[in-house]
C-alpha cells in the first residue's frame, strides 16, 4: 500500500490521513503517468526557510514552489525530474503534484516527520 495516494481524477492527495486538493500538469517534455513512484530519504527540500532536518535549495523560493502564505519547498520522486509541492503561481507545475491549499506546511511537517525514510507514491 501507498502511503501517498494522488488522484487525478478526484483532484486530491491523501497521506497520513488527510486529504489536500491537487493537481497535477503535463508539459512536453514529461508527464505524471499513473503508477507507483519511489521517495528517497532525504528528499524533502525546502527553499525560503531553514528548517531543521531538511535540505535547503534557493532553487525552491520561486514563485512556482511556494503556496500563498509564501512557504516554498518540494519532494523529489524518486530518479525523474516530478515532485510534489505546494502548486504556486502556475497550474499543474510542469507534470508535478501541485497541492493547491492554502497553507501547506501541515502536508510539509508531516513529510518532515518521515523524511528519514523511503516513501511511496501511488498515482492514479
Amino acid at each position: 500500500m501507498a502511503d501517498l495516494v494522488f488522484s487525478k481524477s478526484k483532484g486530491t492527495l491523501t497521506a497520513f490521513g488527510r486529504t489536500w486538493g491537487a493537481v497535477a500538469g503535463t508539459t512536453q517534455f514529461q508527464s505524471l503517468s499513473p503508477g507507483f513512484y519511489s521517495v528517497w530519504p532525504g528528499s524533502l527540500m525546502t527553499g525560503t526557510e531553514q528548517v531543521e532536518g531538511v535540505g535547503f535549495n534557493s532553487k525552491y523560493a520561486f514563485p512556482a514552489y511556494k503556496d500563498r502564505t509564501g512557504f516554498g519547498w518540494s519532494l523529489r520522486l524518486g530518479q525523474v525530474n516530478l515532485g510534489i509541492h505546494p502548486n504556486g503561481s502556475i497550474p499543474g507545475i510542469e507534470g508535478c503534484i501541485g497541492i493547491t491549499s492554502i497553507n501547506t506546511r501541515d502536508l510539509f511537517e508531516e513529510l518532515r516527520q518521515r523524511n528519514g525514510r523511503s516513501l511511496t507514491v501511488s498515482v492514479e
